[in-house]
Parts: C-alpha cells; structure tokens; sequence
C-alpha cells in the first residue's frame, strides 16, 4: 500500500472514507526483461506506487495506481524508459463511487442480489437465512476467527455422510470483492439450482464454503478504505499483514516484505496471525477427506497451480495441469473469457507463503489451484457488479468441468477414495486371475 496513505489512516483521527479522488490507474505493457526490471525496481524503491499486478514476463500488463501528486514522476520514468502505458481510469474514486452496494433484508432470500457487493454483516444473516432455508443439507461452520474478534463463518452443503470434501476459501485479501460475491453464487446455486450437473456435484461431496476469510480487512475495505488488503492487527505504527504470504510453506522466501508498511508484509513468522493459524487448524482437521481445494483471487484471469518458490513441476503437475487446462476451456464458451494456467511460479512470479502451497506441502490434497478471476488490467480490483453474474456463471461452469475431468484423469471418482482403490485392485487381481486360468 502506499506508505503516506497508510502513514494518514494510522496517524490522523477520520470520521470518513478515505477518497482516491483523481487517483490514476495506469495499464503498463513491458514489451521486454528490461522493461520489466524498471518496473520491479519501482515497486521494491518507490512505495508512492500502488502496484495491483507484479511485473512479471508471461504477464502483458502491469497495474499500476498512483496518487494525483507522484502521477507525472511515474510517467516521466515510463516515458524516459520507453515503456507503453495506458490510462485504465483517470479517476479511480468514480470507479468506486460506481460500485454497487446491495441490501439484503433478513429472511427475505430474494434481496441477495447477483448485481450488487454486500458487507460482511448482510453477508453473514443472507448465510443464516440461507442455512435455515436449506437445513436438512446445509450448517454454519466456523473455521476460525480474527485479530478483532470476528469469526470466520462459511456453510457446510452434505446431502449425506461418508462423502470426499471439496474445500473453497475467498476473500484472504479484502479488496478482491469480486472473489467473495462469486463465492457466495456458488452457495446458492449448490444449494438452489436447478441444473443437473450442479445438483450432481452438490450431491455427490461435501462442501465446505468460506466467502470471507479475512473479516476485519474486509470490513475495513467497506467502512474505511477501499483498496485495503491485509488484515488489521497493529504492527507498531503500521497495520496489517498479507494473510496470503503468512501461511507455513516455504515464508519469506519469494515475493513478500519484512517491511509492515508494504502490502506484502509476511508477519513475523509463519502462522503469525490468528487468521491464519485457526484457519489452517481446521482445515488440517479435513484433511484426509479433501480432495479438491480451490482459493479464490482476481484479477489477471489465471488458474494457478502450487508452487511459488519454483518453475518445476512438483507433485502431480502434469495432471492438475492437464486437468486445469481443460476446466478453464469450459470457462471459456460461455463469454469467451481467456484464462492461463501454470504454477505461481511460472505463471506470474515467486511468491511463497500461500495458502494454496500450504495445502499441497503440509496436507498433500490432490488437486489444489488458485483462481485469479477476471479481468486484464481494465478495471482491476474495482470489478463493476454487473460483471458479477458473467464471472459467477463461467467459473462455476470451470468448477462442473474440472470435477469431470478430474474424474477421466482418476482422481475424485468416488465417496470413499480409499475403498475405490481397494476395489480397484481387487478388480484387477479377480481379472489376472481368470486370465491365468484361462491360460
């Protein structure tokens, strides 16, 4: 985050939003490794920059924010450089004052809107309502809580026991709003629709749901400052850390900050922040019945894969990378959205400390990716509500299809994993027998 923002919202008593009034979002487009290491040495020197995107050579774009006083500084370092750059939005406080702010009326179904973001208390009753609606498939869970106090609340949907877990956690980083308004489409439609692929999938695991997992750092996105993005523990004069970096896998190797002004600031050790620490304790208690566990992030249209700390394909690679690949073609018929997949590492950059690398390495779930949803450096993390419903929609068809194919590639085909493969063998023994018979 930029230092003398941060430096105001610590030190001056507001009674207001803060505004980005004539705040301009620059689209950037390195065209080569030295256009890249310009920008890089501006982000790692220069914290007057809001970098939304990392510089990084499979990326054909860089997001850049700048505040109306340094915004000539950073287009004269472009323009001596020699560096391509559009104007995404040359006032960023329209954009936010464009963004639509939904009202759900309690116990009324009908008011939680697919055109609308939502706080974290409207979020929450929509769930209870949703829960008591649907009681005989779906319950509050609770998979930690926040430096503040808040729980973090998601729903478990089972039509029965003894089922394979799909886990989905959004919203870590709380100005990805698109990310959690997505989330909560996936509830109701596993929940209400009437489609029959998404009933199968419903019906066939257990799911286990967490629109907002960084509640303090959203709420403070909604009351306080938009573009906010870790959580909200006080760090000496600063605030927060990025719950995305803490996590124990590989900390501090790749793409974080010792510094708590920057907003990939890793904390002071793995698993330092409560968030964190009881979100991983739970799921870790999941952990022999997941199977396929999903994060959800915008923007830049990825599907990322683990690791962060290196290219190497590690673990079953080839097969989640297979198995992405065709789920995000999928993706792609309805609007014709273009998704890349790859491993962090190979799709944008080193990063290290992530959930998602957490659960591979520690849990060893079998399919684990990270969604970056839409969209290319237009509008960023200020994603107009209208585009909620066509994210929604091409993401849960992703999600149909990855389950299928993951099933063609033998993973997820059965309620109990262990016993499928017990069958498996025992199928294959009964069939070499009666061919040694035969013989």
């Amino acid at each position: 985050m930029i230092r003398n923002i941060v430096f105001f919202l610590t030190f001056t008593l507001i009674s207001a939003k803060f505004k980005f009034d004539n705040y301009t979002l620059y689209k950037i487009l390195p065209e080569n490794a030295n256009d890249i290491q310009v920008l890089r040495n501006i982000q790692e020197n220069d914290r007057r920059y809001d970098f939304w995107t990392n510089p990084a050579p499979i990326l054909d774009f860089v997001n850049v924010m700048s505040s109306p006083e340094h915004k000539n500084d950073l287009e004269v370092i472009l323009n001596d450089n020699g560096i391509k750059f559009t104007v995404s939005m040359s006032n960023v406080q329209e954009a936010i004052n464009k963004e639509n702010l939904g009202t759900y009326t309690s116990r009324n179904l009908r008011s939680m809107r697919w055109d609308s973001y939502y706080t974290l208390d409207q979020i929450n009753n929509w769930l209870d309502d949703l829960v008591a609606r649907y009681s005989d498939v779906a319950t509050i869970i609770v998979g930690g809580e926040t430096y503040e106090g808040r729980q973090i609340r998601g729903v478990k949907i089972s039509h029965g026991s003894g089922k394979r877990a799909i886990f989905i956690e959004s919203g870590i980083h709380a100005r990805e709003w698109i990310t959690i308004a997505t989330t909560n489409y996936i509830i109701d439609r596993l929940l209400r629709s009437n489609n029959e692929d998404i009933k199968a999938i419903a019906r066939e695991f257990d799911w286990y749901i967490f629109p907002v997992t960084n509640p303090d750092g959203y709420v403070w996105s909604h009351d306080e400052f938009r573009m906010w993005r870790k959580n909200r523990r006080p760090i000496r004069s600063e605030f927060g850390v990025d719950l995305n970096r803490n996590w124990n896998s590989n900390w501090f190797l790749h793409g974080s900050s010792m510094d708590p002004s920057t907003d990939i600031y890793a904390g002071n050790g793995p698993f330092s922040e409560v968030e964190t620490r009881t979100l991983s304790e739970y799921i870790r208690s999941l952990s022999g019945q997941i199977d396929l566990y999903l994060s959800m992030h915008s923007f830049s249209q990825l599907l990322l894969l683990p690791f962060g700390n290196s290219t190497q394909g590690y673990a079953n690679y080839n097969d989640a990378m297979n198995i992405g690949r065709r789920a995000m073609g999928a993706l792609s018929v309805r609007y014709g959205t273009q998704y890349v997949t790859g491993n962090i590492a190979e799709a944008i950059y080193l990063a290290t400390g992530g959930s998602i690398d957490w659960v591979k390495e520690a849990l060893n779930i079998p399919l684990v990716y990270c969604y970056e949803f839409r969209d290319k450096g237009q509008y960023g993390f200020l994603l107009p509500a209208d585009q909620i419903i066509p994210n929604s929609e091409e993401v849960l068809d992703s999600l149909v299809d990855l389950i299928f194919q993951a099933k063609r590639f033998g993973y997820m085909n059965s309620a109990n994993s262990a016993n499928n493969v017990k069958m498996s063998t025992l199928n294959l023994l009964s069939v070499l027998a009666i061919i040694l018979y035969t013989y």
